[in-house]
């Protein structure tokens, strides 16, 4: 009895140790691992949303013909190795100053590129316009670069629209032309002009000190006499030329 005990229990101990390694040496789940986050594609075109504001439509109109010279974050182009944005084209693209459609000697249809192309968006940008009006005034008269003034005056608006949401100007939502005035860029710049504007205008009155220098009209009675005075000289001068004139001729 004692021996069978021995190997019942002998047995129990090999189907533990068995259960034991098994499950040791099964393959573990993977721990769940975070999707890899996406590399965006910066040269796709903007997503579009349900209710497109002017804004949101001046975001396409902007990737369509502002993007591909000025980035996709409004941050300018150079022909600097590190600049992010040239970085974006592929390598025989980088640089396509040097080439025949963007370079000195354009092809036929070809325009030039400046190698240094100002950013739109971000601190300091724009900072030669007094406000966003001067902007859409420029933009309609030299832009796209290769097709100036090709746009509509109404897409001219949605990218100015754009732009000033950019700048956290304007929510961008409904702008008319009239309204671009009031979208200041440059405070500095408009104080300047300002104050040059109220020391070349014409003073409302004239200081008491000049109006004191100034002298006053003679009365009308003194005027008079002094142009009596005159008349009558005048009138003495010919009679006395007269009667000289009539001696010499009787003499």
């Amino acid at each position: 009895m004692i021996q069978m005990n021995r190997v019942l229990a002998w047995r129990h101990t090999a189907v533990l140790l068995f259960l034991f390694f098994t499950l040791l040496h099964l393959p573990r789940p993977l721990a769940a691992q975070a999707d890899p986050t996406p590399t965006p594609d910066r040269l796709a075109a903007p997503p579009t949303v349900a209710a497109p504001t002017m804004a949101d439509d001046g975001a396409q109109l902007y990737w369509l013909h502002c993007q591909p010279c000025h980035g996709d974050r409004g941050q300018g182009l150079t022909d600097a190795p590190d600049d992010d944005w040239r970085a974006q084209y592929p390598p025989e693209e980088q640089f396509c100053w040097n080439s025949g459609c963007h370079g000195e000697r354009p092809y036929e249809n070809g325009f030039i590129v400046p190698r240094i192309v100002p950013a739109l968006i971000g601190e300091g940008s724009l900072a030669n316009y007094p406000t966003m009006h001067e902007v859409y005034i420029f933009m309609r008269a030299a832009m796209p670069r290769q097709v100036p003034g090709s746009l509509t005056d109404a897409e001219y608006l949605a990218i100015a629209a754009f732009l000033a949401r950019a700048h956290g100007l304007s929510d961008g939502v409904a702008l008319a032309e009239a309204d671009l005035s009031t979208i200041i860029l440059n405070p500095a710049y408009m104080e300047v002009t300002s104050t040059a504007e109220a020391e070349v205008a014409l003073p409302a009155a004239m200081p008491s000190a000049l109006v004191t220098a100034v002298p006053a009209p003679l009365p009308a009675a003194t005027t008079n006499r002094w142009m009596g005075w005159l008349a009558g000289s005048v009138l003495f001068f010919l009679l006395l030329l007269s009667g000289v004139l009539w001696l010499r001729h009787n003499q």
